[in-house]
């Protein structure tokens, strides 16, 4: 049985909205497979070529050999290996991150045949979905994935507090798409859209969230009941001199619809939806950072 986990795993806590700048996302692009698919693991049933083996396959991506790798775990795929999870995941993923969602498709779907407990299968199967633009496919994925993460025995999965929705591409920048799993209280991050070439970095956010303060202010001069959460969608640009720029651009009474809070993103991506007070963070409608 070949072992592997997810790559996209946010952490953060529910804690005050001003910490949301401190939020580190997991790196989730293939290098942290690397960190997961061990070669103990890659080792099983090895497919009726020798030369193209599970370990072979891992040793060109990552010398970024993307391709080469691709093929090679092709290959693996179309062997009578009794197993081919493992390959099906890193195929299905290196075809989502070039942008290929009709390519990894059928891999996803052998995959959650293979696996339909897995975490990281529906996941994909999310991202693939939402790519489809087939949301009621896409919902029904998430619903699976709720289940397979409540009834999990693996602590690496119950650990999970997130789930990547999308990689939401605009013509300056692809977006990886996060929401929380199981938000709660008066302090929440909800959605949390960061840049594919940040990783790690945590320069720019967007991020939809709510804060006691808000909350507070907003129900005690009755715009909202007491009980009510308001949630607000914000850029988030860390400064050289460390201080942060925050730039909100809407706010929603009760939690708000990822498709709607999609159409606002889009909107940011495009630079023809400004914030509600002040200029736009130039980053988001121009040239990628370096």
């Amino acid at each position: 049985m070949v072992a592997f986990d997810g790559p996209t795993r946010l952490r953060h806590g529910t804690g005050s909205a001003k910490k949301a700048t401190d939020v580190k996302p997991r790196r989730s692009g293939l290098i942290a497979i690397l960190l997961v698919l061990s070669t103990a693991a890659l080792a099983a049933d090895p497919p009726a070529n020798p030369e193209q083996t599970q370990e072979q396959a891992m040793a060109l991506l990552r010398e970024g050999k993307r391709q080469d790798a691709l093929h090679a775990f092709e290959t693996i795929i179309a062997s009578r290996s009794s197993d081919p999870s493992g390959a099906l995941y890193v195929a299905s993923l290196i075809e989502m991150e070039d942008g290929d969602w009709r390519a990894a498709r059928p891999y996803v779907q052998r995959l959650v045949k293979l696996r339909p407990s897995s975490f990281p299968a529906w996941e994909l199967m999310i991202q693939v979905n939402q790519e489809a633009g087939d949301l009621e496919a896409r919902d029904a994925a998430i619903t699976a994935l709720y289940a397979s993460w409540r009834s999990a025995l693996d602590p690496k999965v119950r650990s999970k507090v997130s789930f990547m929705r999308e990689r939401l591409r605009g013509a300056k920048h692809t977006l990886l798409a996060q929401e929380t799993l199981e938000p709660g209280g008066d302090d929440i991050l909800r959605f949390l859209f960061q840049p594919a070439e940040e990783e790690g970095k945590v320069r720019h956010m967007i991020v939809v969230r709510s804060d006691s303060e808000t909350n507070e202010r907003w129900r005690e001069d009755g715009t909202v009941p007491y009980g009510t959460v308001v949630y607000h969608l914000d850029t988030i640009e860390q400064l050289a001199n460390g201080r942060t720029a925050t730039r909100p651009y809407e706010f929603y009474v009760g939690a708000p619809d990822y498709e709607r809070i999609r159409t606002k993103v889009v909107g940011i991506l495009a630079g023809t939806v400004q914030p509600l007070s002040g200029e736009a963070d130039p980053f988001w409608a121009g040239e990628p950072a370096k």
